[in-house]
């Protein structure tokens, strides 16, 4: 009696590029749809549930996964009475699988998301949690090509960046690679109404984004032919009124009136934070080395001894010292106005999300151990670019 074994086709422990399908390589080298595109501040991305929606068109139901690694409150802060801002931290683990159920790869990513002056502290945190984790799953998406958005980070680009890949020879007829069929335009999920109590969460996080221009950004010129506006019948909604009178403080008296090399840098980024050109700039600098010179020729008679009860000499007649001037040293200079000026984005970041410096102080204290004034320019670097990070998630 002969027996013929039984062969079953065992799928591989493993998989690899080879093992995606021709439709799958077509649909992810394709450019991405414009109608699925959102733009907000002139930025583009793309909607979570679409990002999810396309996860399901390309791998299936049950082909891929999304885990949370990691999901951290970094603040939670009553800005009003009865009204909320939270800021979470969440990372996440996106894996696709191939067809047969293998595991084909996986990416990991990191956001942040807030919700800001709302009236019910659950609602902030769980606002303020689905949009950080969101923010996460569509960075972890983008590394699978231009139909998860990849090209936006070229510009905000909708042509494809992807275009062929070595590892997916298309078949000879296939060489065309067709356009993906058209869906109803995306519409972003509702979001909660938020009563702004002010002005802030509209502005940019970047200074040449900014709605509106700080007031030493009209000429001096200009800001003098400025005629009073007239009293109309209406005023007109979509006008400002041009600031007027310079800067909302006086800096240079606040500089004067520093009492620390730190109290002055902190002056010094808010009057970068409002927009101080390069030349009152120069000025808040020559006060800090007015005092600094100041300090070091007083430093001398403070250290002088004390002079003793025994019988004076003579006066002698004086000779004249050569003074010695201050030697300037530009690696500190240049130190301390880039640590300025990182510190006015991080308060421009934060003013964005309605929190108070007393707030980012807080959240640096907890992401780097010390206060914001402290962190050095690769901290408060990190510290900005997670802020503005939060602004952008909860527009998704």
């Amino acid at each position: 009696m002969t027996v013929i074994p039984l062969h079953r086709n065992t799928p591989a422990a493993t998989a690899g590029p080879a093992d995606l399908t021709v439709e799958q390589v077509k649909t992810l080298l394709a450019p991405i749809n414009p109608s699925r595109v959102q733009t907000l501040n002139r930025q583009s991305h793309l909607e979570a549930w679409d990002v999810r929606r396309w996860l399901n068109r390309v791998f299936g139901f049950g082909g891929w996964s999304d885990e949370t690694l990691e999901l951290v409150c970094v603040a939670e802060r009553e800005i009003n009475p009865g009204r909320w801002t939270v800021i979470y931290r969440a990372q996440v683990r996106l894996t696709v699988k191939t067809t047969d159920g293998r595991t084909l790869t996986a990416y990991d990513d990191a956001a942040m998301g807030d919700s800001r002056n709302q009236p019910s502290l659950g609602d902030a945190h769980d606002m303020a949690m689905k949009t950080a984790l969101s923010q996460a799953l569509k960075r972890c998406a983008h590394n699978l090509g231009d139909a998860f958005g990849l090209s936006l980070y070229n510009d905000g680009s909708r042509q494809a960046v992807g275009i062929w890949s070595a590892a997916h020879p298309m078949p000879a007829d296939d060489a065309d690679v067709p356009a993906v069929p058209d869906d109803a335009p995306v519409k972003p999920e509702p979001s909660p109404v938020v009563e702004e109590q002010a002005p802030a969460a509209e502005q940019q996080v970047q200074r040449s984004k900014r709605a509106e221009g700080g007031p030493w950004e009209q000429p001096a010129a200009q800001q003098q032919k400025q005629a009073p506006p007239r009293q109309g019948p209406r005023a007109v909604p979509d006008q400002q009124p041009a600031a007027q009178g310079g800067p909302s403080r006086d800096y240079l008296a606040d500089a004067q009136a520093a009492e620390s090399r730190e109290r002055f840098d902190q002056v010094r980024a808010a009057a970068v934070a409002e927009g101080a050109p390069a030349d009152y700039l120069a000025k808040l600098d020559a006060v800090a080395q007015q005092k600094e010179q100041a300090a070091q020729q007083q430093a001398p008679k403070q250290q002088a001894p004390r002079a003793s009860s025994a019988p004076k000499p003579a006066p002698s007649r004086p000779t004249a010292v050569p003074s010695v001037p201050t030697v300037p040293d530009p690696e500190a200079d240049a130190a301390r106005q880039q640590h300025a000026v990182a510190l006015a984005e991080l308060l421009a970041a934060g003013k964005a999300l309605a929190l108070e410096p007393s707030h980012l102080d807080d959240i640096a204290t907890a992401e780097a151990g010390c206060k914001a004034a402290d962190c050095t320019v690769e901290q408060l670097a990190g510290l900005t670019a997670d802020l503005r990070a939060a602004a952008e998630g909860a527009a998704a």
